[in-house]
């Protein structure tokens, strides 16, 4: 017992951050999971396929609006937590980042609901699902992610899904009340954004400043490559999602949908160590210590690949109250085993160890990649299957992975 309390506190930082971390996780996946079976009941598989679209659609825009500052920023304010001066200069010049890209955005997405039919004829809920994005335009994750206090982050995260939970359960009652989804969601980020930024100057006297042009312009050049390889990410997932809607149907969307949360399940303990511990290597730099967690991420994803493949019946009978083919989702649950091992050294290795670049490498060989597979599966007429799309993801990910381990052995041999 004594061993395990001496455990606890030299490591107590890691431990807290890792449980707040979790918490965080946690309830981010349950929220959508908890009400995904009644709005699916409410508003039936094509209205509520529409409303995951405009989510997706809105998912391109945040990861633009963060620019991958949750991860590189986070470890900019771990290296310079002491520096009141640097911390400011940080803080200020992501959230003037965030403001133009946000209004860059803003427009591009106006324009493309307006251009395509099916998102016309639903433009308002496309509109209103934009107040999704105030989450990532205000919320200074990567600032208490750097402090290593995620215990705010965690409060605040929770309180939002748990209001918004109890709200779409009082208030969505029928199919014309779809509106009020992302109304509630965007609300609650509003709320919790603000709170967050208030904490942080008045807390922890951190001055909001205008930085200069080319302080903002370094601190986005060095984000870039997580930015892009954050956006072949969602490409290979989100993108599959818009485009099964347009050439399969809205109903195979939520189907699709289900496959990713059921595989963000699987994947939150590894994101979660992976978050945790980049502040950690950033300063030590532990190879050994890296290889120890690679090995621990692949086997705990394979134990949670295994036991969600043993009760899928049951989980797709919950949440989808109807019987379909199980194959597709069984196909995708292996993804998490390639995709554990490639975020450790994506995230904890290129970026913790100072190469970016790598990052911005894999990502142009699997984007590559996962468009000529479209290409080909549109030419050969397979387009109109879902079956295709699953089967582009996983080779996707099973690329990018084999990349990042090469590059990893060949840093780490020499």
């Amino acid at each position: 017992m004594n061993s395990i309390r001496n455990l606890y506190a030299r490591y107590k930082v890691i431990f807290d951050n890792i449980l707040f971390v979790s918490l965080i996780q946690l309830f981010g996946l349950l929220a959508p999971l908890i009400t995904y079976p009644y709005l699916v009941d409410v508003l039936g598989m094509e209205l509520y396929g529409l409303v995951i679209t405009a989510q997706i659609l809105v998912g391109y825009m945040v990861l633009v609006i963060d620019f991958g500052s949750n991860s590189v920023c986070a470890k900019n304010v771990s290296i310079h937590r002491e520096d009141k001066q640097k911390l400011s200069e940080i803080v200020s010049s992501v959230l003037l980042i965030r403001l133009k890209l946000w209004l860059i955005c803003l427009f591009a997405y106006v324009l493309l609901v307006f251009i395509i039919p099916t998102y016309n004829e639903y433009k308002t809920l496309f509109l209103f699902s934009y107040l999704l994005t105030l989450n990532e335009l205000i919320f200074p994750q990567f600032y208490f992610q750097g402090i290593e206090k995620m215990k705010v982050v965690a409060f605040l995260n929770i309180l939002v899904k748990l209001v918004f939970i109890s709200l779409v359960f009082f208030l969505v009652k029928e199919k014309g009340d779809y509106l009020l989804v992302p109304v509630l969601y965007g609300i609650g980020y509003l709320i919790a954004s603000i709170i967050s930024l208030l904490l942080i100057f008045m807390k922890d006297k951190i001055r909001f400043m205008i930085t200069d042009y080319r302080t903002q312009y370094n601190y986005l050049k060095e984000c870039s490559p997580i930015l892009a390889t954050d956006m072949v990410c969602t490409v290979k997932d989100k993108l599959n999602q818009v485009l099964v809607g347009l050439f399969v149907s809205m109903g195979d969307v939520v189907i699709y949908d289900l496959a990713l949360k059921l595989m963000g399940i699987m994947q939150k303990p590894s994101n979660i160590i992976t978050t945790v511990l980049l502040p950690r290597f950033s300063k030590n730099k532990n190879v050994r210590t890296l290889k120890y967690v690679m090995v621990f991420v692949f086997f705990l994803s394979l134990f949670l690949v295994l036991i969600v493949n043993l009760f899928l019946p049951w989980i797709v009978k919950l949440f989808l109250h109807s019987e379909i083919d199980l194959l597709p989702l069984r196909m995708f649950s292996i993804v998490p085993i390639f995709l554990s091992v490639s975020i450790v050294i994506g995230n904890n290795f290129f970026i913790g160890f100072g190469y970016n670049k790598y990052v911005l490498y894999s990502i142009i060989i699997t984007s590559t990649f996962y468009l000529f597979a479209l290409f080909v599966v549109w030419i050969l007429g397979y387009i109109h299957s879902l079956y295709s799309f699953v089967f582009i993801a996983i080779i996707s990910y099973l690329i990018e992975l084999l990349y990042r381990l090469f590059v990893f052995y060949r840093k780490t041999i020499y």
